[in-house]
């Protein structure tokens, strides 16, 4: 089959890969599509994996008798709302490095916990939601050029993510067997002594967002030879358009603040970049 550039989904732009301003062109490129990965539909028929909600797996903590809790059934929705705060692109080499803000992940899911902490017995089973807000993320993504139908195409093989989390929050619903005072007490200790829990969790949002990250840019590499994804020249781009994202709903009580949609932050790579002539 020769594909051509009709092949590919009207809402995806091609970068040129001997652009000076390759950078730009991609993360425009990625910002325009950014609302359609939500639920997977680009548009023309062309469909990928949705990138919301996102399941993770399931959490065991059993360190000792005086801790143990399992966490399952988990989501996190928010990671199609990332920030590209920096980007490096080797295309000729598969080569990307992204730095990407997360500005909001909300998580859901079933619980069941006991804990000793400062002579505080804590008991419960039942629902849990949380939050995390401004996590940083590094990106490192490798890939290889594979031969189809004797034409060239690309895929990665292999995408890394490390996140830091600036602010994170749990909600645990009837600790206490529903008890209000001591629930809110018990989430308040629980909040407070987050290293018992937050190495665990995190490795599992890394692998999640990896995979569902990976899944998506090859259902989208796949679709277009590596001449058609990256031909030689010079692209022409218009500015950088960030698309509204519509609020997240269902997140939870009303003692989680209400999720925005971020611009590019000040100090980011493309506010150095210079204009085009």
């Amino acid at each position: 089959m020769n594909f051509s550039w009709h092949f590919l989904a009207s809402t995806i732009r091609p970068c040129s890969r001997d652009d000076p301003q390759l950078e730009r062109c991609i993360i425009d490129a990625v910002y325009k599509i950014r609302p359609l990965l939500v639920h997977g539909d680009l548009g023309d028929g062309y469909k990928t994996p949705p990138l919301e909600p996102l399941a993770l797996d399931d959490i065991e903590l059993g360190r000792s008798s005086q801790f143990q809790a399992v966490f399952q059934d988990l989501e996190a929705i928010g990671g199609s709302n990332f920030i590209i705060d920096r980007l490096i692109a080797k295309p000729m080499d598969i080569a990307y490095d992204l730095w990407i803000t997360l500005p909001r992940i909300t998580f859901r899911g079933k619980y069941s916990l006991h804990l000793n902490l400062l002579l505080l017995d804590i008991k419960g089973r039942g629902n849990m939601q949380g939050f995390c807000e401004n996590a940083k993320a590094s990106v490192k993504m490798r890939g290889t050029r594979y031969q189809r139908d004797g034409q060239e195409f690309v895929k990665f093989t292999k995408m890394t993510m490390r996140i830091q989390f600036k602010d994170f929050k749990l909600k645990l619903d009837n600790l206490f067997n529903g008890d209000r005072i001591l629930g809110d007490v018990g989430n308040s200790l629980i909040n407070n002594n987050q290293d018992l829990y937050l190495n665990e969790i995190v490795p599992g949002l890394e692998r999640g967002l990896s995979k569902k990250f990976l899944d998506v840019a090859n259902e989208i590499l796949a679709t277009a030879t590596f001449d058609e994804m990256f031909p030689p020249g010079k692209t022409i781009i218009n500015p950088i358009s960030f698309p509204s994202q519509p609020p997240l709903s269902g997140l939870g009580p009303s003692i989680f603040e209400t999720p925005f949609a971020s611009k590019n932050p000040e100090g980011s790579i493309l506010a150095q970049l210079p204009p085009r002539n």
